[in-house]
């Protein structure tokens, strides 16, 4: 197997997709797979680097045909969507940049519209997810791709502590860091994958691995007991082809789970070319991190 990262690395978060069929895995067409912002969390209005990972581009020597602009529509509690139906509509959203990566601030109002502050229109606050976290949408548009939404972790004060557990809450806790992916593996039947090529058919191991201080402890404030406690990140991999057949698009370790390797298996394709793989690695904290990797498969 040869490797080509072609950015170098995160979805941050991953980038919310439509329905897709049940091989979401794989990749036949222009799609956004992943957005890695650095830092990965931060107070709102601090300016941050986005990175996507666009499978498939159709053509990108003229990089400013992908536009990025943030939704300043908080979400009704009538709506199950990950992000609100009015993000699609362009009264909603403010132009952030354009280009494979672009720098840009996220909104100083995020922890208003989808954070605990009070946000106008007297819609509730948003619920923090289960790491504690609020998340910014940020909408990506590549071309020939079905539009992608990156939801963004902004660092926001906790609204419904006491003041001593929100100072306590404000010194213990630390903004997310991104992981980083290590080595890919690839065994055959338990032997390394040849680096000349995989044989057509072949059922193929692949493993990640990130290092143990990627899945990091973080503060939390425990609303049950209203105290700060600690808690440690879960990690997941999401992995696409463009050829052959995966048995999953996504493995990981949860939080209560010391390992830092997983993996997943690829049938090869049962015609010699060129396979793409796209592995991204995602924190339960929005951080993340991708590369891109091309397979030769023979005859």
């Amino acid at each position: 197997m040869t490797h080509r990262a072609v950015l170098p690395i995160v979805l941050a978060l991953s980038a919310c997709k439509p329905n897709l069929s049940e091989d979401d895995w794989l990749i036949t067409s222009a799609r956004v797979l992943a957005v890695k912002s650095e830092p990965a969390e931060a107070k709102p209005g601090t300016p941050l680097t986005f990175t996507a990972l666009i499978a498939n581009p159709p053509d990108m020597s003229d990089a400013s045909t992908i536009t990025w602009q943030f939704c300043t529509a908080p979400k009704p509690p009538t709506e199950n969507n990950v992000v609100s139906a009015a993000c699609l509509d362009a009264s909603s959203l403010v132009d952030a940049g354009s280009g494979v990566s672009i720098v840009a601030a996220t909104p100083s109002n995020a922890c208003s519209l989808f954070g605990p502050n009070t946000p106008p229109g007297g819609v509730r606050p948003r619920d923090p997810d289960e790491t504690g976290g609020y998340y910014q949408p940020l909408r990506i548009d590549a071309p020939d791709a079905v539009p992608a939404f990156h939801l963004e972790r902004v660092l926001c004060n906790l609204a419904d502590a006491s003041f001593d557990v929100a100072t306590e809450f404000g010194k213990d806790y630390i903004p997310n860091a991104n992981p980083r992916i290590g080595t890919i593996a690839a065994t055959i039947g338990g032997n390394p994958g040849s680096p000349s090529g995989i044989p057509r058919g072949a059922r193929v191991e692949l493993e990640a691995s990130w290092t143990a201080a990627d899945a990091e402890s973080y503060a939390y404030y425990d609303r049950s007991s209203q105290t700060i406690i600690t808690k440690r990140e879960s990690m997941r991999v999401a992995w696409y082809v463009s050829s052959g057949r995966l048995d999953t698009e996504s493995t990981g370790r949860d939080e209560n789970d010391l390992s830092t390797v997983t993996s997943n298996v690829w049938t090869a394709p049962s015609t010699p070319g060129t396979t793409k793989l796209w592995v991204v690695l995602r924190d339960s904290r929005g951080g993340a991190d991708f590369s891109t990797y091309e397979v030769a498969v023979v005859p």
